[in-house]
């Protein structure tokens, strides 16, 4: 299955559990070795050479080098084929559709818009002086470089989640998802106070509910209907929050090292525990990292949940989902973080789909609101774009106990160390075999393809409009070269999604909505429409 963003990366996983079988995720390469496929897939930092321990396996493709257009006489060939087509009572599944959803699209909107004003220059000379005044910081924004933040907070408030007990009153409702909505709440709120009804319990029985909705009726002025008032009022007698639990971020590492992405996680997720009054744990598998724990404490972790096996040193899909599932089971978080890595994009919707959570995948920015209509407080709410960059989305997860997501690097603040904190480190064990294993390793490669590095102060980004592959390589090393030694800054190689798919440089290098979320001072862009995500 192809299988490249977060449109679809979660799917193939979930499949796999729904057959019981294993998972080979971001394969680039094949080949038939004594009787047995050997599969080259990417890993975090590199590549492994694996066979596959069971059949069938569900594998996903990363990079496909064959034309993307079919040949003359292969579209012929395929015209004469016979399809095979299932439908629901072949399949007989459990759930489908919107129905079967553990997840539900509360908004969808455009991007935000950039603040560029277009500036026509006559000559190179005055290029490379603009270029040098936004560099040194002396230029406008607005006239020469991308503006960043996915811009996906709608109309409400941006300050810190409060819970309602923390609240001016019980029946402030500033985080909902709309001015519209708060404008509403607070209307009514209002009027409630007139009649002497400041807190929930006052309306905790359907008697006083009914008493309450019978004097709002005759409140002049009050512009909600009587279905509304009865809707809302269920909101504002609501005092438990959504979701109860910590809040948990998966913890990856490598070489000894624990990766930039958990880090960003770890402070995105102390934000949302500080609001919610919760403990936040990182959740650490391996062979032997019990060292790497007083990192994650110093990162911001109350606690860090420490499973370690021999059988878990190198990551296995199916062993790190069943010791991950098995941990969740025991302790019910209400968020869990995954990075939207080659390995997160596996292992959550793995664990999601074996613990029976909704899973929002890439998101761009998780926000704590309330959606007070429904008796909701405090739900994440996790917004991603969609339909390859056009459109955002806002989602929530729908009816489970626990809220998940995998978050793009680059798009969350890491928080500064602190080394002299407290935390707690709690050993969990777990049972497992050689038949936990899916995938046995033949090879380790520290590299696959060129190393990439989007932490620039400029990046050149090439698109289709360059024609060929020969051209887009030329072009921007030659740039790239002469901005590093003119300017003194980092510069860097981005790609846009159809430069990629045209074959000009490898998928790795894609930036924007549909590849790595980059965050660089100046973005430089040849021959593609549309602007980087920053």
């Amino acid at each position: 299955m192809q299988s490249v963003d977060g449109d679809t990366a979660q799917v193939p996983p979930q499949i796999a559990e729904e057959l019981g079988t294993s998972c080979l995720p971001y394969a680039t390469e094949v080949e038939f070795v004594d009787g047995r496929f050997r599969f080259q897939h990417i890993i975090a930092g590199g590549a492994q050479v694996v066979e596959v321990s069971s059949q069938p396996t569900v594998i996903t493709v990363a990079k496909y080098d064959y034309p993307l257009y079919a040949s003359f006489a292969a579209a012929r060939r395929a015209n004469r084929g016979a399809l095979i087509q299932w439908g629901a009572d072949d399949v007989k599944p459990t759930s489908m559709g919107a129905a079967g959803s553990k997840t539900r699209v509360i908004r969808v909107f455009p991007p935000a818009k950039t603040r560029r004003r277009c500036r026509q220059l006559q000559s190179v000379r005055e290029l490379a002086e603009v270029l040098g005044a936004c560099l040194a910081g002396e230029g406008d924004r607005g006239q020469g470089s991308e503006v960043r933040g996915q811009g996906s907070e709608p109309e409400a408030v941006s300050a810190r989640y409060l819970l309602p007990a923390r609240r001016a009153s019980w029946f402030d409702r500033p985080f909902e998802s709309t001015d519209q909505e708060c404008a509403a709440f607070n209307e009514l709120a209002a009027a409630l106070a007139g009649l002497g009804v400041t807190v929930p319990a006052q309306l905790a029985s359907e008697e006083k509910m009914a008493q309450a909705r019978e004097k709002l009726r005759n409140v002049e002025g009050l512009s909600v209907s009587p279905e509304v008032i009865t809707e809302r009022l269920v909101g504002l007698a609501q005092r438990e929050t959504a979701y109860h639990g910590e809040v948990w971020v998966m913890a990856e590492h490598a070489g000894g090292e624990i990766n930039a992405l958990t880090f960003e996680l770890a402070g995105k997720a102390r934000e949302l525990a500080d609001s919610l009054e919760a403990p936040m744990g990182l959740v650490l598998v391996g062979g032997e990292v019990r060292s790497l724990a007083p990192q994650l404490i110093a990162a911001g972790a109350d606690k860090v949940y420490l499973i370690e096996h021999p059988l878990l040193t190198e990551f296995d899909p199916i062993s790190y989902r069943k010791a991950v599932a098995k941990l969740f089971t025991a302790h019910q978080p209400q968020i869990f973080l995954f990075g939207a890595t080659p390995q997160g994009r596996v292992l959550a919707p793995m664990v999601a789909y074996r613990v029976g959570c909704g899973l929002t995948a890439d998101c761009t920015e998780l926000t704590l609101r309330d959606v007070s209509r429904n008796g909701q407080l405090a739900v994440m709410m996790q917004t991603r774009p969609a339909l390859g960059g056009n459109i955002m989305a806002t989602i929530s997860s729908r009816n489970p106990s626990c809220q998940m997501a995998t978050a793009r690097a680059s798009v969350m603040r890491r928080r500064p160390a602190d080394p002299d904190r407290r935390g707690e480190i709690v050993e969990f064990a777990v049972e497992l075999s050689k038949a936990d294993l899916s995938l046995k390793i033949i090879e380790r490669l520290s590299s696959v393809g060129p190393k990439i590095d989007f932490a620039c102060d400029v990046i050149v980004g090439g698109g289709k409009g360059l024609s060929h592959r020969e051209g887009f390589a030329r072009l921007l090393n030659d740039l790239i070269a002469s901005l590093s030694a003119r300017f003194k800054v980092k510069s860097g190689k981005g790609a846009s999604r159809a430069a990629v798919e045209q074959g000009f440089v490898e998928w790795a290098f894609q930036a924007g909505q549909t590849g790595t979320a980059v965050a660089p001072r100046f973005t430089w862009r040849w021959g593609s429409r549309g602007r980087f995500s920053t």
